[in-house]
């Protein structure tokens, strides 16, 4: 008997039956991205060996230049003294505990002085950044801070604020302020129309978008100012230190170097350089937590 020409060569596939490879494909490609992406996090790894190789070596060329020019004939080592002498006062400072003093003084300062100018700069730069009318209120008087130096504010806030801990603190967070304002203002103007318009297709709110499409966004810019703007921080702590202060780091370099203690003024600047150096390792693992989505190169 002839087979209707209508009726197909196979029978209906059954529900049980397994699906048809091309079906399967966007498990696979689910597969692909996930072993992508734990290709980068392997990779992110394995740069972690070559990164702190480099590292020392760098440091180490450095360290060793400057104790090839304290041992070099006719070298004065009191006012260049060499990477021993140096680490001697480093211990000796550790064993009295008025190091520990120094750094934990400073580091209230600073963290203090940071956070309050964070939470101002980037009310202030988002608000100007994403609310237009907010912009042309906010953004002259942005300007016109900016190019200022925190520490040219040193005579107003003796006057105003007094000589004590808040002067301190205060010179502080103005030099966290500008750089972390500015970046956070250019982070939200930095946003892709794309993403708001998207948003604003499915009835969000322009209040909505701002927390879930334009903050998120913003954060790499915001986090760089927050880098910048510690860096600044540590640069007015020894200023800061020097208003009727009696401890801190910044006190323990301007005291030194009065007496000449020129290894201990060195062994302050190493330690302000290695807290330095921890905070700003945080802030950049803080980046990469709150921009995991992200794609871009790390």
């Amino acid at each position: 008997m002839l087979k209707d020409p209508a009726q197909p060569n196979d029978p209906a596939p059954s529900l049980l039956e397994p699906r048809d490879a091309s079906i399967g494909e966007p498990a696979a490609a689910s597969a692909d991205i996930t072993a992508a992406g734990e290709g980068v996090v392997a990779s992110t790894r394995g740069d972690l060996i070559p990164r702190v190789v480099w590292g020392t070596l760098s440091v180490a060329a450095v360290l060793g230049f400057y104790w090839l020019v304290t041992i070099r004939p006719g070298a004065n080592q009191v006012i260049t003294p060499p990477p021993p002498a140096v680490l001697d006062a480093l211990l000796d400072g550790l064993a009295k505990g008025s190091l520990l003093g120094h750094v934990w003084a400073s580091l209230y300062r600073v963290l203090v002085g940071f956070a309050i100018g964070v939470v101002l700069a980037v009310v202030v730069g988002c608000t100007a950044g994403w609310f237009r009318t907010a912009g042309y209120i906010l953004d002259p008087l942005i300007e016109a801070v900016r190019p200022i130096p925190a520490l040219a504010y040193i005579p107003l806030i003796i006057v105003w604020v007094g000589i004590d801990e808040a002067a301190r603190i205060t010179i502080i967070w103005l030099a966290v302020f500008k750089p972390t304002v500015v970046n956070a203002r250019q982070g939200m103007k930095e946003i892709p129309k794309i993403y708001v318009e998207a948003a604003e297709s499915l009835g969000t709110s322009k209040l909505a978008t701002f927390w879930r499409v334009a903050l998120p966004n913003a954060i790499p810019f915001i986090v760089s100012g927050m880098r910048i703007g510690l860096a600044t921080g540590f640069l007015a702590l020894v200023a800061a230190e020097l208003i009727a202060s009696s401890n801190g780091l910044g006190f323990l370099i301007a005291n030194s170097g009065q007496n000449l203690r020129i290894d201990r003024v060195l062994m302050g600047i190493v330690v302000i350089g290695v807290v330095a150096t921890i905070l700003d390792a945080v802030a950049v693992r803080l980046q990469a937590y709150l921009t995991r989505w992200s794609e871009v190169r790390r």
